[in-house]
């Protein structure tokens, strides 16, 4: 069972969409809040994502990855995703690894303000 905690915002002055995710979560938990943040970006018209990870669990075998990631990639194929992980990061960065084969633009970062400072020197839609 899931328990996750989701706060969605769109910031103007930066054209970032911002996510915040704590808890645990589940492969389809992982599929919707992407989908979410598709919506998001037709709704705002920005191609900036930053996702904060960074308390969420993943209650997902790795293998569920190989099936995340083909959904994802069709909803976010022209954003740019900045995501804050924790240091226990074998799932951010196998997501990582993924995310780069599917084409996604995607970083992880262990800082927000990093995270946001790369978001904010990619290009606009």
């Amino acid at each position: 069972m899931s328990n996750v905690s989701t706060c969605i915002t769109y910031d103007a002055s930066t054209s970032l969409i911002m996510m915040t995710l704590r808890g645990t979560a589940s492969a389809q938990d992982v599929m919707n809040f992407y989908q979410i943040a598709q919506q998001y970006v037709s709704i705002y018209g920005s191609n900036k994502l930053l996702v904060d990870v960074s308390e969420l669990t993943h209650k997902f075998p790795a293998s569920d990855l190989l099936t995340i990631m083909p959904a994802v990639s069709k909803w976010l194929s022209s954003c740019f995703i900045a995501r804050v992980v924790s240091f226990d990061g074998f799932m951010h960065d196998l997501f990582l690894q993924n995310a780069q084969r599917f084409d996604i633009k995607a970083e992880n970062f262990d800082c927000f303000n990093s995270a946001k400072n790369w978001l904010v020197n990619q290009p606009s839609i």
